[in-house]
């Protein structure tokens, strides 16, 4: 059962090229050349180089102006949070 539910979830974000984000794409263009965060693709690029696992999606919280990567490890996905503002990585844990 478990496993069928990781499938169901790596196949409903399947490696998406942008991040989701509630409001739309536009507001991370926006920001970004506004200059008040980083572009998406270098800070992805550097985190799924610097992650074990699987890259299987990411969404941007515009409230927080941060980006959370999600990776199957071991049957498990993690979440690592980045600061866009920076591009440096705040946390990285286990969903459970």
């Amino acid at each position: 059962m478990r496993l069928t539910a990781l499938f169901l979830f790596f196949m409903a974000t399947c490696l998406p090229a942008a991040p989701v984000v509630a409001g739309g794409p536009n507001i991370v263009k926006g920001l970004v050349d506004a200059g008040e965060i980083m572009p998406f693709e270098p800070i992805r690029n550097r985190v799924v180089a610097q992650t074990p696992g699987d890259y299987v999606g990411a969404e941007f919280d515009a409230t927080t102006k941060r980006y959370r990567f999600r990776f199957l490890v071991e049957g498990n996905v993690v979440n690592v949070d980045v600061d866009a503002r920076t591009g440096n990585k705040i946390s990285s844990r286990q969903s459970f």
